[in-house]
């Protein structure tokens, strides 16, 4: 990317998430009059990713969403809020935040390990950036979904992935977010860092959870530990979602409890921001839908009984606007919102009438009276996903839950509570939890990802909780989470000398950003030393300064990236990898494939169209190709002009796939690329179904030959 091009993107982004931000303060104001701090910055936070979101769909369900479509829709609603912000309806409650401060040492001790976890994160992304995504789920559905909302401009149709687990039907506000940055900068580039903004705003909220009752520290420490763990490391510089649906659950907790303090009753300001985060979380992935939902529930009842009615409506509104875009578009187009229920009882429901496919299922639920399994397979987990402390993490996450259901710690946190235990119970039955061959279930430690939020939200309530029982308790927990942290946050896990620099710079920053917050904040209190006027010249330049070293460093990033990114993929079989080195240097392809993981065929600057070969069903169906006839069929269809035909990954039984067997004798097919497991091949013509004829017995002979052809090096780089 030219540094024309990247200081247009950065133009573009900035402009964006000024009006995002407009939109976002203007709301709070009106919603929650008065607030200000941590709170308010949370609130904030929700809304404005409403800001984002919003403009995207509503373009996007008629495909006419583009980065320009989508920025000047933002900055006119920005400029109508502005314009009329006195017209709309202000909150009529003003509650004052409750707060209590918590001791300096505290604080110190909590920031720590919170500045620790940011810095392993931090040397996560940094080796993302040397490679680009390779996280399977990224590669798989996260990274074409973006990518093809950016390509199309359309949100509303399914893109049809490979046939595994319906992935077409998984709502996606994580991914629309991507989609943005892909269009401002017509690449990636912004996709390897948003996890980070995720991984802040999760701090941000986890702060606010504990600040009413003078342990913030411990709940920003808590949850610090768990994203630092092992268990979320592989959301650091990836496209995965589970932090993102964490901080909208968070997030809600939060303004929940800070507008509930002290025993009050709430209003319907933070009701309409706490059932928005709902939404955005059950918008993000399913598995945070009954979580949503119990949040939902406690903001009602913490609201007048005289006006629960009125509140209940409001926020049910506020919680489909949030989420209930890609269950809608789910009913339309297979006739249920959630196609992999598709019976309730008696009762069938209509779908997509096929396997769900994808890994060997298995939940942890099943395994629960397997005590062999217990023992051989998920004690073990545990310690490779969050460290050999990880019974005291445990101890302490249920200690969060229990105190918060104690007589006398009120339904907010209760709510969180009963939160926490419905991602841990989503987490159980779900049926990749425990993933494998019957007995082994190797996808056990990938699967705590589904857990981690939970013991996020349950480490955050224990600040809430353990707050009021005195400084000898608060030490107690602080001193455990000390000792946590350097078994917990993973650390080193095939790092060099570059990233352990990175991390220890990553770490020492973090905590000079929380000194230049106190700082400013102290500016800002000091009154009768410098004016308001004063305060925010100072904060101005200091911001300005800040952003133009942010952009001038990040020009050299962009070219470290692109100088990198997929240039030497080792993280799937040979014949994928090299398809993905050479479709990184393709522009404006047309590729088909058998591929799950098929992002980095996108290209560098994902502009290569690339679909899964496949048949497509009835209700939104989509299933692979059974036989040469219709794998032919199907790849005429879609008229490409290269296909990628490859096994998905080691260990499979063939030494080829089956569709490079079924075409390599078309006079059509012509290689580019050929690699153990698979090849790449143009197709000058469209296919011939008389490749198919039975007794075409020379057809794995002629495959072998093929195997073994000499390929320019001209067409391996596809030039």
């Amino acid at each position: 990317m030219s540094f024309g091009s990247y200081l247009i993107g950065c133009a573009g982004s900035l402009a964006g998430l000024a009006g995002v931000f407009a939109i976002a303060a203007i709301l709070r104001s009106r919603l929650l009059p008065g607030w200000s701090g941590p709170v308010a910055w949370t609130a904030t936070g929700i809304l404005a990713v409403g800001a984002v979101i919003g403009p995207t769909l509503i373009l996007g369900t008629f495909g006419l969403l583009t980065g320009w479509s989508w920025l000047l829709l933002t900055i006119a609603i920005a400029a109508a809020c502005w314009r009329w912000q006195e017209s709309l309806p202000l909150a009529k409650g003003r509650p004052e935040l409750v707060s209590v401060a918590s001791s300096p040492g505290l604080t110190m001790v909590g920031t720590a390990i919170a500045a620790g976890a940011f810095g392993a994160f931090i040397a996560e992304v940094s080796i993302r950036l040397g490679t680009g995504m390779t996280g399977f789920d990224s590669t798989w559905y996260h990274g074409p979904f973006a990518a093809g909302i950016a390509q199309s401009g359309d949100t509303f149709s399914l893109h049809l992935l490979a046939p595994q687990f319906l992935s077409w039907f998984y709502p996606q506000n994580s991914e629309v977010i991507h989609a943005l940055g892909m269009m401002a900068f017509g690449t990636d580039l912004l996709s390897v860092f948003l996890n980070l903004g995720w991984f802040l705003a999760c701090l941000l909220a986890a702060w606010c959870i504990g600040r009413p009752y003078g342990a913030a520290p411990i709940s920003l420490a808590g949850v610090a530990l768990v994203l630092g763990s092992t268990a979320m490391a592989d959301q650091a510089g990836e496209a995965r979602n589970d932090i993102v649906g964490t901080f909208f659950l968070l997030g809600g907790m939060a303004v929940m409890v800070n507008a509930a303090a002290g025993g009050r009753r709430i209003t319907l300001g933070p009701t309409l921001i706490v059932a928005l985060a709902a939404g955005l979380a059950a918008g993000t992935k399913i598995n945070f839908i009954p979580a949503a939902l119990i949040l939902l529930a406690g903001a009602v009842v913490l609201a007048e009984p005289s006006r629960r009615l009125r509140n209940g409506l409001a926020g049910g509104a506020a919680l489909l606007l949030g989420g209930g875009y890609w269950y809608l578009r789910n009913l339309i187009h297979g006739g249920n919102p959630l196609p992999w229920v598709n019976h309730i009882g008696p009762l069938s429901l209509p779908g997509p009438d096929q396997d769900v496919g994808g890994r060997d299922a298995g939940s942890v639920w099943g395994y629960l009276t397997d005590f062999d399994v217990i023992g051989d397979w998920f004690l073990p987990g545990f310690g490779d996903g969050f460290g050999s402390g990880w019974i005291l993490l445990g101890v302490l996450a249920i200690a969060g839950v229990v105190l918060c259901v104690a007589r006398g710690s009120g339904p907010a946190r209760r709510t969180g509570a009963a939160v926490g235990l419905a991602l841990v119970l989503a987490w159980l039955v779900a049926p990749t939890s425990a993933s494998g061959p019957a007995g082994e279930p190797n996808g056990f430690v990938s699967g705590l990802r589904y857990l981690a939020p939970a013991l996020a939200v349950c480490l955050a309530l224990l600040g809430s909780g353990i707050g009021q029982r005195g400084s000898t308790a608060r030490w107690l927990v602080a001193g455990s989470m000390l000792v946590l942290a350097p078994v917990t946050i993973a650390f080193g896990d095939g790092w060099d000398i570059k990233q352990w620099l990175v991390a220890f710079g990553a770490a020492a920053a973090f905590w000079l950003l929380c000194l230049l917050t106190l700082g400013i904040w102290r500016v800002r209190a000091k009154q009768h030393r410098f004016s308001n006027r004063s305060a925010r010249r100072l904060i101005g330049w200091g911001l300005g300064l800040a952003l133009v070293f942010v952009v001038l460093c990040g020009n050299l990033v962009q070219r470290y990236y692109f100088d990198n990114r997929y240039a030497s993929p080792d993280f799937t079989i040979p014949a994928l990898a090299e398809a993905f080195v050479w479709a990184n240097g393709e522009s404006g392809a047309k590729i088909g494939t058998n591929a799950t993981r098929q992002y980095p065929l996108w290209g560098e600057n994902l502009d290569n169209e690339v679909q899964f070969i496949g048949v497509e069903q009835p209700h939104g169906g989509f299933i692979e190709a059974e036989n040469c006839r219709d794998f032919v069929t199907a790849a005429n269809n879609g008229d490409y002009e290269y296909l990628v035909l490859t096994m998905d990954r080691e260990g499979q039984k063939l030494d080829s796939p089956r569709e490079l067997i079924w075409i390599v004798t078309d006079p059509a097919v012509e290689p580019v690329l050929i690699a153990d497991g698979g090849a790449v091949v143009r197709l000058d013509r469209p296919l011939s179904v008389s490749t198919c004829l039975p007794g075409n017995r020379l057809k794995l002979e002629k495959y072998r030959q093929f195997e073994t052809v000499p390929v320019p090096d001209s067409a391996k780089t596809g030039n």
